[in-house]
């Protein structure tokens, strides 16, 4: 037979408020341990166990941070705003570059090179042609005076860069191409002669070539078919009027600056 045994405590009687606390110990077996413990859990007033709370973070569960992706950055720029050529000769052309430079993050796609002015055009760019982040094209204008005079021009470029549209402005000059010529004399023949043959060669010696296609009739003739920066050699011979020529004279020669 379990022995029981209950002591109860009450507060000092002068304070009827004072509030009682009630113990109970009772032997029992070791089963019935849970049964106990189920009596102070339910005494003490505790209904499960709490763990504490931790505002910092532990790094579990949370989510990784967003990744960002960076923004389309597209800028074209050029090496040049202009370009001048100045004395160009008629005939002649001259060409000058401008670089492109993709100075932003995504591609740049070129859709027109539009070119403007009397004697200009442009090579190297194509519509349609893209341009990567970081790369370069160049673009080469070309001046070729039909006259004589300055003009005007522009070449605008089109893409799909923030700066959609890049314009390099033009001018240019032509000048007349100098005019060379050798002037040549001879001491006239002392015999009656029907007239004179003028040779040249650019060859000292020859092989030469006539100039003239009928006799020359005076002891002088003027080329006016030479060259700039080209040397020539000259021959001339009289003709009877029985149409004998004569061996050539000595040989004159000519340096064309």
């Amino acid at each position: 037979m379990e022995n029981t045994q209950i002591r109860k405590h009450v507060g000092s009687p002068s304070k009827s408020a004072a509030p009682q606390r009630l113990t109970l110990t009772k032997s029992i077996p070791f089963a019935g341990l849970l049964g106990l413990c189920i009596a102070i859990l339910s005494i003490s007033g505790c209904t499960g166990v709490t763990g504490s709370t931790n505002s910092g973070s532990t790094g579990k569960g949370t989510n990784p941070p967003p990744v960002t992706t960076p923004t389309p950055n597209v800028i074209l720029n050029a090496s040049a705003t202009s370009l001048s050529f100045s004395g160009v000769k008629i005939g002649a052309n001259s060409v000058l570059p401008v670089v492109f430079t993709n100075a932003g993050n995504s591609d740049v796609t070129i859709s027109n090179v539009a070119v403007s002015g009397a004697g200009f055009s442009a090579s190297g760019i194509q519509s349609g042609q893209i341009v990567t982040a970081g790369k370069t094209v160049t673009l080469n204008v070309t001046f070729a005076p039909s006259g004589s005079g300055s003009v005007s021009g522009s070449i605008t470029l089109t893409s799909n860069a923030t700066n959609s549209s890049l314009t390099v402005s033009l001018t240019g000059s032509g000048t007349q191409t100098t005019a060379h010529s050798v002037g040549l004399s001879w001491t006239a023949s002392t015999s009656v002669v029907a007239g004179y043959n003028v040779y040249r060669s650019q060859t000292s010696g020859g092989p030469y070539t006539k100039l003239d296609s009928s006799l020359v009739p005076t002891n002088s003739y003027t080329d006016a078919t030479v060259v700039s920066g080209q040397t020539y050699y000259y021959v001339a011979t009289s003709v009877s009027s029985v149409g004998v020529e004569s061996a050539d004279s000595t040989q004159a020669t000519a340096v064309v600056p």
